[in-house]
């Protein structure tokens, strides 16, 4: 018995320690069945990258058209807010940060089949079935995709149109979409308004650069929108020494004629300060309206809006930060 206690008592501390250890000619060794640690930061395995989380709002596209409805676009911003407001957040591809994003988004939002509704001139001119991506820059912008309009027969089928997801656009047939050309009295109303607006003993040096007939919310009859330049142009470039910049829009009523209710001003005489602006095109999605805009500064051109609900002022309200969507960058490609 005193034998049997001395060897339970030496197997109790062999257990704990982990030796061995000999006795009476024998030997008893227990070994710890567990593994051993392996020492801080060994190790063959290989962290996936975070996924940067996609957009969770509604994704409107610029979409070059050509005479037969073959088409050309690219998400160019993120539509989003709540609680009757809209707010435009920018949509950039993280190559660095999270080398699948791009493949992600395209698989989502650029998909062969998935249908847009396509949109110009405050209405639904039909839909666009997607091709899937065709060309992919590296860097932030998002692909470019190409796909085929369907549209109401003898539609016009304008340069530049817009889309967004199916449904999204708040009109469940397409309309067909009537021509504007800019009336006489636009042209005769036109230099009155530039000389008031821009003021001074210059104002009569501005030049006409653009006029567009344009539907405004709750009119009958069509308004206009107008850029005037001193000593500049509706291009990529340094501007004159004392550059002068107006963009208006204007509503027409019988008894008045045509009266401002947009306009923007800018005086400046280097590069850095250059911002000129031109009339491109309105969409209406439910009671929000976005008059699209192309902005050109001394190096690049691009896409700007002014989001307005019922009763606001209009406004700049977005202007693209890297350019990505410009119809210039699509019908290039």
């Amino acid at each position: 018995m005193r034998n049997l206690n001395r060897v339970l008592a030496i197997a109790s501390v062999v257990a704990v320690c982990g030796c061995q250890v000999e006795w009476g000619g024998g030997q008893i060794a227990l070994e710890n069945p567990a593994p051993p640690a392996a020492p801080a930061g060994d190790g063959d395995e290989q962290l996936e990258p975070e996924q940067i989380p996609l957009p969770e709002g509604v994704l409107l596209y610029v979409v070059s058209l050509d005479a037969v409805g073959r088409a050309r676009l690219t998400p160019v911003v993120e539509l989003a807010g709540g609680d009757g407001a809209l707010e435009l957040k920018e949509i950039v591809i993280p190559e660095a940060d999270d080398p699948s994003f791009r493949s992600r988004f395209d698989s989502v939002f650029l998909a062969p089949g998935t249908e847009l509704d396509l949109l110009a001139r405050g209405r639904r001119l039909g839909s666009l079935i997607l091709d899937g991506p065709t060309a992919v820059d590296e860097g932030s912008c998002p692909s470019i995709a190409a796909g085929r309009a369907l549209l109401i027969p003898g539609q016009d089928v304008p340069a530049i149109a817009f889309a967004v997801p199916r449904g999204r656009s708040g009109s469940a047939s397409a309309a067909r979409v009537p021509p504007l050309a800019p009336t006489s009295s636009m042209s005769l109303a036109g230099p009155v308004l530039a000389e008031r607006l821009i003021g001074g003993d210059r104002a009569f040096l501005a030049r006409l650069q653009s006029l567009s007939p344009v539907e405004l919310t709750g009119d009958t009859l069509a308004g206009m929108a107008a850029t005037w330049l001193i000593d500049d142009s509706l291009a990529v470039g340094p501007p004159g020494a004392d550059a002068v910049s107006l963009f208006f829009m204007a509503r027409f009523e019988p008894t008045r004629g045509f009266i401002p209710i947009w306009e923007e001003v800018r005086h400046y005489g280097d590069a850095e300060a250059k911002e000129a602006l031109e009339f491109v095109d309105w969409i209406q999605l439910g009671t929000h309206r976005l008059d699209v805009l192309r902005r050109y500064d001394a190096s690049s051109v691009r896409i700007a809006f002014s989001v307005t609900a019922q009763g606001e002022d209009r406004e700049v309200s977005w202007i693209e930060p890297p350019g990505c969507g410009t119809p210039d960058r699509l019908q290039a490609r």
